[in-house]
């Protein structure tokens, strides 16, 4: 590791767990299996391990979008130093696991304002138009999940 940081592959790890999520064909699960495998393994990063092994027991059948949520979460929190969109993703994810919870009405609000805040900060009209659309699905949509994750992948893209 450098001075400046770890030389973690971060973006790597959350772009591959964004892509399994919706892989259909085996053998390209099987190829982003395998590579995240060694990008995880490679971090040394215990809870980075830990989650990937917690998704290792679903991903036979089918995680859920929680587990995929997870593995960004602690992707980005074990490397907050290192990329500089981490704020806005930890944020983001939390619009995303709060949206509709009443139990966490104040730490929805102040995610959702705060990613707004980011997301205006960013100033690419994409980012936006996709924020825009997770604002007008409201939590409710059946893609919502689907916007979810394209906007991550667009933030660290």
């Amino acid at each position: 590791a450098s001075l400046l940081g770890s030389d973690a592959p971060v973006r790597p790890i959350i772009h591959n767990g964004i892509a399994l999520r919706s892989a259909d064909d085996p053998l390209a699960r099987a190829r982003i299996i395998t590579d995240l495998d060694d990008l995880i393994l490679n971090t040394d990063n215990l809870d980075l391990k830990d989650q990937w092994d917690r998704m290792m027991q679903c991903l036979g059948t089918s995680c859920p979008d929680e587990a995929y949520l997870d593995l960004v979460l602690v992707t980005v929190a074990s490397y907050e130093d290192d990329l500089p969109e981490s704020a806005i993703l930890i944020n983001l994810i939390a619009v995303g696991k709060y949206w509709g919870d009443e139990e966490h009405l104040l730490e929805f609000s102040k995610a959702l304002t705060m990613t707004s805040d980011q997301i205006d900060e960013l100033g690419s009209k994409n980012t936006r138009k996709q924020w825009q659309q997770i604002i007008d699905c409201n939590g409710t949509c059946p893609e919502k999940n689907d916007l979810l994750f394209t906007l991550i992948d667009t933030i660290i893209s």
